[in-house]
Order: C-alpha cells, then structure tokens, then sequence
C-alpha cells in the first residue's frame, strides 16, 4: 500500500508543477521575450536487496521531475540576432537618410527653386535694364537664393547634432543591456540547472543580448551555466560581471565614433550604431557638398559682376561673399546701382545678357541637381535594404517562433491533459486509501 501513496503523491507534486509550468505558458502567451516552457519529467524507481542471497526486487516509485527546459535553438536565436541587427541598422540608416532628403527640401521654397527663379528673372532684366522694380526684384530673388543656401545648411547642421544625441541615446541603451547582461551573468552562476529561476534568467539574457546585437555587432561567447560574455574590436565589455561601457566620440565635423577602456573602437558593420556612424558621414558630406556649392555660387555671381560695369560707368562690386561656408553667405550690397549689368564701352543690358550662361553643366543649378540626386539615390537604396532585412528577419523570426512562442491551443490541451493526470494520481491515493480500510475492516 505504501508504494501506491507515494505513486499517487509523486504524480500529485509533478502534475501540479507541470500545471503551473502549463498555466506560465499561457500568462506569457503575449510576452515577446518569453520562451515556453517544458517540464522534464521521469520514472522515479528504486533497487535493493531483500535478503542476503542478494535476490533484488524492483519496486516502483511513480514519477519525479528533472527541471524546467527552455523551448529554444541555439541557431535559431543566433540568426535572429544577425537578422535582428541587420533590420534595426537597415531601419535606422532609412529613417535618417528620409530626414536628409527632407532636410534638403528641394521645394518650391528651397535652394534650387529659389536659383531657377533667380536666373528666370536676370532673363527679364536684360529686357529691360533700367528698370528699378526689376533690379530689386533682382537682388531679392538672390536674397532668397541665399537665405535658402542658410536655411539648408542651418538645417543639415541641426541635423547633425540629431544625430550625436541619437547615438547617445542609442549607447545609453547600448550600456544598460551591458549592465543587466552582467547582473543576469551573476545570478545564473548560482541558479540550480533546470530550475524555474534558471529559464527566468536566461530569458532575461536573451532579451539583454538582442538589445546588444541590434545596436552593433559584438562577438558573443557563452561560459558555463548559460553565461554570456561581450566584446567588440578585441575589447571586453561584459565578462564575470565587469562591465566596460562604450563612449561616444564626437569629431570637429561632428562624425561619429566610439570607444571602450578610452580606446577608440573601429565602426561597428552592424545595427543602429553603425548606421548612425553611416549616416552622419553621409550628412557630412552633403554639407561639404553644400559648403562648394555656396563658395561656387559666390564666386560665379562675383565674377560675372567684375566682368561689367554698373550704370556709374564703374567696376562691378562682389556681390555675395562665402568665406564662412554655406552657413555664412552672405550678400554684400543690396544697392540697386551696385548692378554691373552693361558690359564696358557696351550695350546696357550687355552683362546681364551674360548671366544666364552662369546655368551651364557647371553652374550651381547642375551641383544642387547632382546633390538631390545623389540623396535620392542613397534614400532609395537604404529603403530597399530595410524591405529586404525585414524579409530575413521575419523568416527568422518565424522559424524561431515556431519552436519557442506559445501555442494556445496546445497549451490548453496541455492543460487538460495535466489536469486528468492530476485527478488520476489523487485518485491513486484515494483507491490505497480504501484498499487499506477493507483490509482493516476484516479485522
């Protein structure tokens, strides 16, 4: 009869633990970072002598659990990790680069809008060179010429700065996961194999070492007991809970980089780290670009100016000056009689009929042409690679999902299924029990 209680009593503990395993599935059904749950379960059995001819009697001892296993692949996580980090980079390269073209704003207000209008109406000067309405019309459409040049890179600068503090944001994070990444390492040193504290912790790990390999693309290495320790570029960042942060450095043209122990790390080729150090050297360069559009655009205006004479029979005046970049232009006179618009010993109009040859391949309309152009090409291009990284991450995703998600309506027949194997032990303990009082009874 003893046997049968402690049948009874085993399945009683290891169905109601499989119970409460079953109930954590279905609580964490939502739970991105969850990972099922499976409980281990075994014959419980025992050997012994019952005599001292060593005759050995198998008695059976009912069922015992072994621990608590993760639903989880090793390859799967790791090629959503890579997926992972590659949409998030490909996300964020995107998303800035679609600000830059907007930053550019080549509208009906932007920089070569203002240009087209500008030449357009040095056209209608040459018809009719005295005209004062024309001449400050003139000058003001190379006002607004400039003041858009301004704005565009007063705006790209800003940018820029957008983009530091991104990146700050972005290791503030970076460093947290690094943090809780070692707190986690220390708690799975000491947490008992297949325990429900162990799958806790590692749920928590995966969690800290997605958050890590979206943001760059560090090299993972696992210790005993599920430990996971970080570095990147030969650096250390997370080993037997040490943790070295990253920094971000910040260059006299605003590039990007970083840094761990005070030394200076190559740039990540993965994840939004690296697509942030990619997109401020892009913006980079659209502001040099910028810069040599202004100085060409100075000098073209001042020279066509020192080409003619204004209506004092003098020489031409500067008219634009660019010393200080795209920012600093500036427009040194807005003095209609400044306007060298007749040629020396010429015809009135003589100069300014030479304006429109300022439009040439090589003139400032074609460089902000070749400007947009370009950002519209790199725009396209970081568009196409986010479609294609999230095909891949979904597929991996999915693949993973299929092993580790939750499954509803597997859980509730799991559910069930537990249940009557739980009724089925106290049902065990119930038939010893009566067994026992008929035995008792015939005495």
């Amino acid at each position: 009869m003893t046997d049968l209680y402690s049948i009874g009593l085993s399945g009683i503990r290891s169905y109601q633990r499989a119970l409460a395993t079953v109930s954590t599935n279905i609580g964490n059904a939502e739970n991105p970072n969850y990972v099922r749950r499976d409980l281990r379960l075994s014959e419980l059995n025992a050997t012994g002598a019952v005599n001292p001819y060593f005759t050995y009697q198998m008695n059976f001892s009912g069922v015992e659990v072994d621990g608590v296993a993760r639903a989880t692949d090793p390859f799967l996580e790791a090629n959503v990790r890579l997926t992972g980090a590659s949409l998030y980079g490909a996300e964020t390269r995107a998303r800035w680069m679609a600000n830059l073209e907007t930053t550019l704003a080549d509208t009906e207000h932007g920089v070569g809008a203002r240009l087209t209008t500008l030449f357009a109406m040095g056209e209608e000067l040459a018809g009719a060179p005295y005209s004062d309405i024309l001449r400050n019309q003139f000058l003001n459409d190379m006002e607004s010429a400039v003041t858009a040049i301004n704005r565009t890179a007063n705006d790209l600068n800003n940018l820029s700065g957008q983009l530091i503090r991104a990146a700050e944001q972005e290791v503030a994070a970076f460093n947290e996961a690094l943090n809780n990444l070692a707190k986690t390492n220390l708690g799975l040193r000491i947490a008992a194999d297949g325990s429900p504290q162990q799958a806790v912790l590692l749920d928590q790990r995966d969690t800290a070492l997605a958050v890590l390999s979206e943001r760059m693309d560090v090299k993972i290495s696992f210790a005993d007991k599920g430990v996971a320790n970080i570095s990147f570029d030969g650096q250390v960042l997370v080993d037997i809970g040490q943790v070295n942060p990253l920094s971000v450095n910040v260059g006299a043209n605003d590039s990007i980089g970083y840094s761990a122990n005070s030394i200076n790390l190559t740039a990540p080729s993965r994840g939004s780290l690296a697509a942030l150090v990619s997109s401020a050297a892009t913006v980079i360069d659209r502001r040099s670009e910028l810069d040599n559009l202004a100085t060409q655009f100075a000098a073209d205006i001042n020279g066509w100016q020192a080409a003619g004479e204004t209506d004092g029979a003098a020489a031409g005046p500067p008219l634009l000056d660019a010393t200080g970049g795209a920012a600093a232009l500036v427009m040194l006179t807005h003095d209609a009689a400044d306007l060298a618009l007749a040629t020396p010993a010429g015809a009135p109009n003589g100069n300014i009929l030479n304006f429109s040859a300022l439009r040439g391949a090589s003139g400032v309309e074609q460089a902000w042409t070749n400007i947009i152009g370009a950002q519209a090409i790199i725009t396209a291009s970081a568009q196409s690679e986010k479609a294609a990284a999230t095909t891949q991450y979904q597929a991996a995703r999915e693949a993973r999902d299929n092993l580790s998600s939750v499954d509803l309506d597997k859980e509730a027949a799991d559910l069930l299924r537990f249940q009557e194997a739980y009724n089925a032990a106290a049902r065990v303990i119930q038939v010893a029990r009566e067994t026992m009082q008929a035995i008792l009874a015939i005495f």
